[in-house]
């Protein structure tokens, strides 16, 4: 049975990607941890981007789930991609003045990065 598990981890990993894997393994022990009672606290922050795509993004825990958003600040329209920190990327084109709809993750994975190209 063990084989079989472990096989089967190693397909999903060849298939899916390794980033995709980490945070399907994390959203489950955080699962876990939550049916244990794991409670975290809500936090809320926001960055502003400078330079050539000047951005402004708002990132934080609420009821146990991640959030992040995103708003571009620019005069032209931009691809902004933030990396969570399993190495799973969300990416975002906006328009000039255009925020993104809010991306949710399970509560132990944050946003690390950061990226715009205009």
């Amino acid at each position: 049975m063990r084989v079989r598990v472990v096989a089967g981890l190693a397909a999903c990993a060849l298939l899916g990607g390794c980033a995709e894997l980490v945070t399907g393994m994390a959203a489950f022990s955080d699962q876990l941890d939550a049916e244990n009672g794991a409670w975290w606290p809500d936090e809320h922050h926001s960055d502003r981007m400078d330079g050539e795509c000047p951005a402004f993004s708002e990132y934080g825990r609420v009821n146990n789930q991640t959030y992040y958003r995103v708003r571009n600040l620019g005069s032209r329209s931009a691809t902004m991609t933030v990396t969570w920190s399993t190495g799973l990327t969300s990416s975002f084109s906006l328009s000039p003045g255009e925020t993104s709809q809010f991306v949710y993750m399970t509560p132990s994975v944050t946003p690390r990065r950061i990226e715009a190209e205009c």
